[in-house]
């Protein structure tokens, strides 16, 4: 009996410590989703903003602002698109890191890798569409 209860005081004491290690990876990679989730609303508000100067601009008389916008539009694309694939790039490590700590068989920490790779398209995708409509609208300026 008494070793019975010493052997469940132990997997509970030893059961601790790898709980606690999940929900630090769990944590930093809900970290790493929200700064995803961030930049892609500060990429789609941005473009929204410049497109819409540059739509109100385009027909006016101040040449510069109809060339400056598509390359202040493909410089937020750009930069605003780095720091979303570094946040991915964060997440790919620390699953590799979670995987090599053997704690999948507490709890899975994202979902199967074929749904995760599919609901990285959006993010992926779009700073380069945003970067392409810009390119697509110097294109426009220097041809009108």
């Amino acid at each position: 009996m008494e070793n019975t209860r010493t052997q469940a005081a132990w997997q509970t004491q030893n059961a601790a410590p790898d709980w606690d290690l999940y929900r630090a990876y769990r944590e930093q990679w809900t970290h790493e989703d929200n700064l995803v989730n961030h930049r892609l609303m500060w990429l789609i508000m941005s473009g929204g903003l410049l497109f819409t100067a540059y739509g109100t601009q385009s027909g006016g008389h101040v040449k510069w602002l109809i060339f400056g916008f598509p390359f202040f539009g493909m410089a937020i694309a750009t930069l605003i698109g780095v720091g979303i694939f570094t946040a991915l790039s964060a997440t790919d490590e620390l699953r590799r890191q979670f995987d090599s700590a053997v704690l999948s068989q507490l709890c899975s920490l994202t979902p199967v890798s074929h749904s995760l790779h599919r609901g990285r398209w959006a993010a992926q995708a779009l700073p380069f569409v945003f970067g392409a409509l810009w390119l697509l609208a110097l294109a426009n300026s220097l041809w009108s």
